[in-house]
């Protein structure tokens, strides 16, 4: 799926209900991460997520993936909403009268083995910051704009390696491509570069940049 990305949320600080078989956590904030990126809490559109709330392992609900046929991978339902300008989800878990998997993972995550959950969104739509935030600058940020919650899947690492690594270099370099777009000059016929002595400079560190975070990604496979 086109831009199709993935944060990962820790479980261990959630709000636990275990009689009920629930969960409540924080699935995203305003706060910078590590790809230089902010999803901004009021921008986020959870109709489609609302309106078929599944939650799945693995990410093992939709086409593309691995077993998807086998409807056990979806473990349980879910409820998004925002509240103190954060992404809350509520979670309950299948019983393990229809589904010893969601009762294995429930257990896992009650225990301690299973720590990770993960996001799966969409967001096409953005803007960089301003001052040193913005393109080729020391802390450049890009702010998405409008992103769409998709699912959430209990995982054993925070996205399925393969999809983590291909949405992260098309992400990657969707932004490059945005970054390189907005150092142009405005005066210069579509298609130049700005003549700046730094525009290589910053072209070379957004590279190695970019190289580092695949590199990071691979090591957390």
């Amino acid at each position: 799926m086109k831009n199709f990305q993935f944060r990962a949320i820790d479980v261990k600080s959630a709000t636990k209900e275990p009689e009920a078989r629930k969960m409540t956590f924080v699935a995203s904030d305003a706060t910078r991460d590590s790809y230089g990126t902010v999803l901004l809490p009021n921008e986020w559109n959870l109709e489609r997520f609302n309106s078929n709330p599944i939650i799945g392992y693995q990410h093992k609900v939709y086409g593309g993936w691995d077993d998807t046929q086998n409807p056990d991978n979806v473990i349980g339902k879910g409820y998004a909403y925002i509240k103190d300008d954060k992404l809350m989800l509520d979670v309950e878990f299948e019983p393990a009268e229809i589904n010893e998997l969601a009762d294995k993972v429930w257990k896992k995550l009650q225990w301690g083995s299973l720590n990770a959950v993960s996001v799966g969104f969409v967001a096409d739509k953005g803007h960089f910051g301003e001052g040193d935030e913005g393109p080729g600058q020391e802390h450049e940020t890009y702010y998405y704009e409008g992103q769409e919650l998709v699912e959430v899947s209990v995982v054993n690492i925070p996205a399925n390696p393969n999809a983590l690594k291909n949405a992260m270099k098309d992400e990657l370099d969707r932004l490059a491509s945005l970054r390189e777009e907005a150092l142009k000059d405005p005066d210069e016929p579509k298609g130049e570069s700005k003549n700046d002595p730094d525009a290589e400079a910053r072209t070379a560190e957004a590279e190695k940049e970019k190289t580092v975070l695949l590199a990071e990604a691979a090591l957390q496979l």
